[in-house]
Formats: C-alpha cells, structure tokens, sequence
C-alpha cells in the first residue's frame, strides 16, 4: 500500500501502528480528539491558581521546576513567575552530560530574571553514558505508549529527571512539581500523586533500568527509598502551565530573545537545549521506524497551536549528522 499521511496532523500510514480512515482521511487519533474546550480550559486554569496560592508559603519551595534551559522551560518559567509572583521556585537543570553551554547559561539567565533559584544536577558523566548506552542498544526498553511519545534514550533521561525532582519535593515539602510539557506532550494539565503511585513508579523505573542492565544499587537514577517511606498524605502534585496556554513557538523564541535569552547554536529542529537528541531520533527511528517526535509534533498540530505545514516541515527536517556522529562517538556506538 502507499503511504498516506493524516490530512489533519502530520502522522502517516508507514508509522507501525497508525491506521488512516480511507472515508475521513485522518488518523486514529484525529478522529477521536476532542479537545479542551475554553470552559474546560477556564476551569484547570482556575484549579491550578486556587492550588498554588493555597499550598503556596507552608515550606522554603512552592515548586520545584524542571528547567531545561531550552525555549519552552525557559518560557514557562518566565510566564509562572510573571503570573504567579508570590511563588518560590527552585528550577532544577539536569545536566545529562549533553547539555550545551548556552542552555546553561539559558537555565541561569531565566532564574535571575524570574527571580527563581538555581540548581544544576550532576551525575558522573561515565555513568551517565554507559546507560544511555544500554537504552539506545536496548528494545521495547519502555511500554507501547511511552515509545510513541520519546525516544528510549529520551525517556531513560526523563525518567531520571521525575524520578529526582519528586525527591526534591518531597526533600523540601513543596507541594508541586512544574513542567513544560507541551499541548502535544500531555493531555493531563494537574496531575495529583500519591505515595502508592510515587512508590510503584519508582519500583517500576527501577526494573526498566535493571532490564538493560543497568544496577541502580546507588539510588543515583531511582528515587532514595528513605525519602519515599516518608511521604505522608501531602504528595506532590505535577503541574502543567504549558498545555493550558496558547502556544506558539515563533512567539515564544520572540519573546524570550527580547528577555536576553540566547538562541542557540545547535542545529536540531527539536531541541533547543540537548546535543544528544539528533542521535536519540536517529537511534529510534533505526529501531521501530518512528521518528521520537511525531506524536509530540502531531498533538500541537491537532490541537490547532502549530499549522500542518510547519509541522512536516519539522518532521522532515534532516537530523544533524555532525551531531548524531559526536554523541555516538561519546556514548562508544557505531552508526551505519
């Protein structure tokens, strides 16, 4: 059969598991979107306001926000602070040991701005590479949905990132945890946790790392067992700003070069922040066919924030070859 693309998103029918409709000519997913109304919209944004004025003040940190240093972080940041100035924010950047200098000097720039405090994560390089090793020589590392939604390397990563920020959290009781995640990312704006919920993810992470060999004995990756046995009823909740807003990347790059925020000079169409994502898309794609961030690109353009010519033009941008050839060369992988 030929391939046919979504005449509504930018998925297409050579994508192991999309289906195109002959009759509608749209995908599974197109055909079954339905997406926030203005009211349900009004109604999280009311929720997500009431919280954080609510919990906020009871401890040194209202939230703990994870910053890349890349353009959405950055603007949310911005935008959270801006809208909600009573908010103490610890922004946590997770150096992955691929992390460039300007998204560093990014991250840092944007906490001054928004007046948040900095922390950067570190982990020993070696370490970090050896697993994003095993993740890129692994297969069905992670369930059906979650390798939809981001490369095995990409979600070894994010892994490790919710695993340490729901530790901080807890660490310093602030009542929530902040994400950038796009409309084309999550569908879920408030996310409440539970201890239940925070020790099974946590055991579950672990088993992952364990079956690509990976032996988080240190608890470096995994959340400290320590911590999460003492979490009482006040859990966390997992927020979602970015969803919630109108999106649109061009206003978004405008209006953060306006703040001082650097572009950067890494030719990845999407990421503005990590020099490992060019071979974490290319590995993907190698292994199931899937570019990492179709369903990522196909949500935003469904939910009318990104046209559909851009966003194939996103798709089908060339991965950087210098790129993806210098991360192999680091993690000790050859490319064909």
């Amino acid at each position: 059969m030929s391939r046919t693309v979504c005449k509504k998103c930018i998925l297409d029918s050579d994508i192991p598991g999309i289906s195109i409709n002959e009759d509608s000519g749209m995908c599974q997913f197109c055909e079954t979107y339905k997406p926030l109304s203005p009211d349900e919209k009004y109604g999280y944004l009311t929720r997500m306001e009431t919280l954080l004025q609510e919990e906020s003040g009871k401890g040194k940190y209202d939230a703990i926000f994870a910053l890349s240093g890349g353009k959405d972080s950055s603007y949310t940041l911005y935008e959270l602070k801006k809208k909600y100035p009573f908010l103490n924010v610890l922004a946590v950047q997770f150096d992955n040991g691929f992390i460039s200098d300007n998204a560093i000097e990014n991250a840092k720039k944007m906490c001054e701005i928004s007046g948040s405090d900095y922390f950067k994560l570190t982990m020993d390089d070696e370490i970090l590479y050896d697993t994003f090793r095993k993740a890129a020589q692994s297969y069905d590392m992670f369930p059906k949905v979650a390798k939809y939604r981001a490369s095995d390397i990409c979600n070894t990563c994010i892994g490790i990132i919710k695993q340490k920020l729901i530790e901080m959290s807890v660490v310093h009781k602030a009542p929530f945890i902040v994400f950038a995640f796009t409309p084309g990312q999550t569908p879920n704006p408030i996310v409440d946790l539970s201890s239940s919920f925070i020790n099974w993810s946590r055991d579950l992470f672990e088993k992952q790392l364990q079956d690509i060999g990976v032996d988080d004995k240190d608890e470096l990756f995994i959340m400290k067992k320590e911590v999460v046995e003492n979490i009482d009823n006040t859990a966390p909740k997992i927020i979602h700003p970015l969803c919630l807003w109108d999106y649109n990347e061009g206003r978004i790059m405008e209006k953060l070069v306006e703040l001082g925020w650097n572009p950067p000079g890494i030719n990845d169409s999407n990421s503005t922040n990590c020099t490992l994502n060019s071979f974490a898309c290319y590995n993907h794609l190698q292994k199931y066919g899937i570019h990492a961030y179709a369903f990522d690109i196909a949500g935003i353009v469904r939910s009318g924030d990104m046209s559909r010519e851009e966003g194939l033009k996103k798709l089908n941008q060339e991965l950087s070859q210098p790129m993806i050839l210098d991360a192999a060369n680091r993690l000790n992988l050859k490319v064909e």
